[in-house]
């Protein structure tokens, strides 16, 4: 059995394997949404009225030569940065990117947007600071999860 197993696997992962780009590393992100009340609420929840978190866009910055200063998701260098937010409430949301970040040190955030793609003001709600972390190619980075608050 064991055998057999293992012989379904292993053509997979080669093929799955080839079909993979490793020119960079890549980043996992999850968040949840919570109020000030310490509740769980979705990305449409009616408290945010009028405003409705559509999507989680990520911010990548650089801290050294050559990409010091430039966020490589909104350069288009990384270009799946953005993550649909679509929840009821309670549950965690994530989004992954490619393997395509360069290796080194980066700034990584999120930002909040509406459904024009707009960043949601602070007043409205609040996100984490951006994080320091050191992306290695080939390898996937887990960055927690990410709790953002509505300013109730």
């Amino acid at each position: 059995m064991k055998l057999v197993v293992l012989l379904l696997v292993i053509p997979f992962y080669v093929l799955f394997s080839a079909c993979q780009d490793f020119n960079g590393g890549s980043v996992e992100i999850a968040w949840v949404i919570r109020g000030t009340d310490h509740h769980s609420y979705g990305c449409n929840s009616s408290v945010m009225a009028p405003w409705e978190i559509y999507s989680i866009r990520l911010t990548i910055v650089g801290t050294e030569d050559p990409y010091e200063g430039v966020d490589i998701c909104e350069s288009g260098l990384v270009d799946d940065c953005v993550y649909r937010c679509n929840t009821e409430g309670g549950s965690t949301q994530r989004g992954v990117t490619t393997f395509s970040i360069p290796e080194g040190v980066w700034h990584i955030g999120i930002v909040a947007l509406d459904p024009d793609g707009t960043e949601i003001p602070h007043y409205v709600l609040q996100v984490p600071e951006p994080i320091r972390t050191y992306v290695k190619p080939g390898e996937l980075t887990f960055l927690g999860v990410w709790q953002i608050v509505i300013n109730l």
